[in-house]
Order: C-alpha cells, then structure tokens, then sequence
C-alpha cells in the first residue's frame, strides 16, 4: 500500500532526474533484450539472487541504476520463466526481477543501450524435461496475455453531484444535472451488465457524497475502471445558447482555460473546504501511472458516444477529448476518465439531455466505449 501511494510521486521525481528511459522489452527467440535511450555500463547494473522461503521461489534481480519507465512498469511475456517483472522501483532505478519454482541457468551482458539476457541454456534444459516425460515445461511461443473474462472485470460508474449540491441547472430547459447524470449512470449501467460486467454506482439515490469517497468506493471494490458523469454549463454571457458539446476529460494537469473553467465548476463543493495550499498543491499527488491509460480509455469512449448518437442526431458537436484537473479522479488506482455529457444551457444539448431515448443512447455510447477499450487493451 505504501509503495501504491510513492509511485506517483516518485514517477514525478524520475521525470525530473532520471537519465535513461527504457524503450523497449522484447524477446528474439532465446534472448530478451531490454532498450534504452541511452548505452548503459557494467556500474549501471547490480545484480543479485537468492531463494524466498514465503514465496518459494528462486528470484533473480537486475537492478538499473538512472533506469526510468514512464508508465511505472512494462509488461513482458513470461518465457522460460514462471514470472518476469520490470517496474521502476525507486526515483533512482528499473528493478528486472525472474521468479521461478526451480533454479534457472541463464546468462546477461550488457551491449551498448541494450542488456540482453540468454536463455539458450534453459531452453535446452526445458526440452530434456519434455523428453523425460515432464511435457508441462516445453519452448513454446509467448503466451498471449491472460484475459479477465467480462464477469471478472469491475466498473464503477459515479453519477456527479446529489442531494443538496444540484451541479448545472438550466430553469429554461428545466434541466438539473444531478438528475440527467444519474439517468445516464443507471442506464449505462444496465448496458454494461447485459454485456457480463460487475459494475457499482458511488450513489444509488439523490444524495451527496464528497468527490474523494467516489473514487474512494472504486479502490475498495478493486475497479478495473472509473467513470465519472457529468453536465456542463455556462453562464447568461453573450451567445452562450449556442454552446453545446459532449466533451470526455482524463486527469492532467490543465492546459487550457475552458479545462481549467469546467474543472473548477465539478470541483467547487470540495474545494470550499480546502485551503488556498491544498488548491495549489493537490496536483502533485496526480496518478502518474495511470495517465496513459486514462487518456486511451478517454478517446475510446468519445468516439463511441458520438457514434452511436450520430445515427439518429447528425450535428452532435463533439468537444473532444481533454486533459483537467478534476479532483474526483484524483487518487483512482484505475484508469478513470469524466464525461460532460452535454450543455444543460445549450440550445440543443438542454432539450436533449430531457429525452429519455437520448439518454439511452448516451449511455449505450459509454458502455461500447469501455468494450472497446478492454478489446485494445486486455487485462
């Protein structure tokens, strides 16, 4: 748990110290060969074994000196070996860590910006057991990477606002946004679970939860995802009827003034209580390794929103997807992204967001968004 909560801070840190990032991990038949941006040098490299009595494994540890992984971690197939991690484990250094049942006989050097490890040995090894008689460790190819069937996958899906915070109102259209957002959760909702997904709602009623008990529940239910839903809205400024839009936000730091002004309408009720510190220093604890994630996920669910409501509303305008910081993301140990489902001041959006079919396939769009995000990007 506390390495949980380092990593983002120390990713931050290694942003600003480290020396080598780390390019690429692939296996060319018997070798996987690790890359750098830069040539490495046999004091940049400590290495290590021993037997874990806990575990009952032999492990076998790489550490690199100034090594640095943008995401955190990077994913490898386990070949020749029960388990392969490589993840930053310190500001200061990658740890390459093989972990196995039985002892492994393997060989590394180190070539230029590359440290290539040999498992010809234990190649051979494994075909020998395999003629004995012990067909379960043969060569094979790399296996593909184990997915979570639909039953296994967790989404929690977090309806803005409630109870005495009402979020956008629009006395025009006689549009709230607690409500519309709260329509748009259960029925995405519904759709996610007749495609075979668990999915939790933060409110099942109208009422008021902070923004950090939201992502709070999508930690303890181990959520493989986060969505947050929301309304948009401006102020009685010139043309602002004429605004309308579905916008999707991933966690970044703001980039523009129209981020920076609808983060600071989703985030307004939390921020009241905090001090003029905490508003200028919550971002520092952003969840670095996520963001990636987070952004694909984003672009995955707009297109899938402006898809499926484009069959039947052709000049759905689409508001993109953005960076912001919204506080209610902060802290999700999953990717998690915020959707503006519209302009509840919109000439278009306002009447829309009424509409009980409208909101249907609002909804169907997220709950598409989200196959298609675990189609590209399995568990």
């Amino acid at each position: 748990m506390v390495f949980k909560f380092l990593l983002p801070i120390l990713l931050i840190y290694s942003t600003l110290t480290a020396k080598n990032s780390l390019k690429s991990a692939n296996w060319y038949k018997d070798q996987l060969i690790i890359t750098f941006e830069k040539k490495l040098t046999k004091k940049s490299v400590k290495n290590f074994d021993f037997y874990h009595k806990g575990t009952k494994k032999y492990k076998y540890i790489y550490d690199i000196h100034d090594g640095f992984i943008r995401s955190g971690h990077y994913d490898v197939d386990n070949r020749f070996v029960d388990k392969i991690i490589i993840g930053q484990n310190s500001a200061e250094k990658i740890r390459i860590s093989f972990r196995n049942d039985k002892e492994l006989t393997f060989k590394y050097r180190i070539d230029k910006n590359k440290i290539i490890f040999d498992f010809k040995k234990a190649r051979k090894e494994a075909k020998k057991q395999y003629k004995s008689g012990n067909r379960s460790v043969i060569n094979q190819p790399p296996s593909p990477k184990k997915r979570l069937s639909r039953k296994q996958k967790i989404i929690t899906i977090d309806p803005g606002h409630g109870g005495r915070d009402g979020g956008a109102v629009c006395k025009k259209s006689k549009t709230i946004e607690k409500d519309v957002v709260f329509d748009i959760a259960k029925y995405t909702k519904h759709y996610l679970e007749s495609m075979g997904y668990k999915v939790y709602l933060t409110r099942d009623s109208d009422e008021f939860i902070r923004l950090k008990n939201r992502t709070g529940k999508a930690n303890r239910e181990k959520s493989d995802l986060f969505i947050s839903i929301h309304a948009n809205s401006l102020p009685k400024k010139g043309k602002y009827r004429e605004v309308n839009g579905i916008e999707t936000f991933f966690l970044s730091p703001a980039r523009s003034e129209r981020a920076k002004r609808v983060a600071a309408k989703e985030n307004y009720r939390d921020f009241q209580q905090m001090s003029k510190i905490g508003k200028n220093n919550y971002l520092s604890f952003l969840n670095r390794e996520k963001m990636i994630a987070s952004h694909k996920f984003a672009i995955d669910v707009q297109t899938n929103i402006l898809k499926n409501l484009r069959r039947y509303y052709k000049d759905v305008e689409d508001g993109g997807v953005r960076e912001g910081p919204f506080w209610v993301l902060v802290g999700a140990q999953m990717p998690s992204i915020l959707v503006e489902v519209g302009y509840v001041t919109g000439n278009s959006d306002g009447k829309r967001l009424r509409w009980k079919n409208y909101k249907k396939r609002l909804a169907k769009g997220i709950a598409n968004g989200v196959k298609d995000y675990f189609k590209k990007n399995p568990l």
